[in-house]
């Protein structure tokens, strides 16, 4: 039973359609399922890249027996219009998706039935930093709901451009004086061409 209350259980994601009561402590839940106790990690995976990537993918993994016959709904609470992504038997529903990611957002076709809902987002930026959320439901009941934390950071500038950037001022400087003396003892010989 102490196994229960670890961070980290040995089960992280425990799913079951049979009706259950939702206790919730910190970081845990506990759900009683017809009198199993069973415990359930609620952390947030994050997800890091770089702005200008081609794509991202925020990871959200079911048991089958949950994805089936399932609406997915991949949300941002942050936003005024929340949706991100909704995903059902039918394939994509995206008649309420938020304007910012309409086109930059894909789902697998067989999601439903494989049980990997993980999101694709095209091209993401500094301002799609947030959690974002993967919630399945099936008849209105949620059955999942995992949270995905991306951290979208800019692009570093590259340590070798300071000093090239130094390097080129210096050797243009260098040929304008070059140029420069040059050009004054042109002058001069050709004022003084007995010298």
């Amino acid at each position: 039973m102490t196994q229960c209350w670890e961070e980290h259980s040995e089960y992280p994601h425990i799913h079951s359609e049979a009706l259950y009561l939702e206790v919730s402590y910190s970081r845990m839940k506990i759900f009683v399922v017809t009198g199993i106790l069973l415990c359930v990690s609620q952390q947030a995976l994050g997800v890091e890249v770089f702005d200008g990537m081609e794509l991202v993918q925020l990871p959200c993994q079911v048991n089958v027996s949950v994805s089936t016959e399932s609406t997915v709904v991949w949300s941002r609470e942050e936003l005024r219009f929340s949706t991100v992504h909704i995903h059902q038997q039918s394939g994509d529903d995206l008649s309420e998706q938020n304007q910012r990611y309409s086109g930059r957002t894909m789902m697998k076709k067989d999601a439903l039935r494989t049980g990997d809902l993980s999101l694709t987002l095209k091209s993401p930026s500094v301002s799609d930093s947030d959690t974002y959320t993967c919630t399945v439901r099936r008849f209105g009941q949620e059955l999942s709901r995992i949270h995905i934390q991306l951290q979208v950071k800019e692009l570093p500038h590259p340590t070798w451009m300071i000093p090239l950037s130094v390097g080129l001022v210096l050797l243009f400087i260098l040929a304008a004086v070059f140029g420069l003396v040059f050009y004054c003892r042109y002058k001069k010989i050709k004022r003084d061409p007995g010298m």
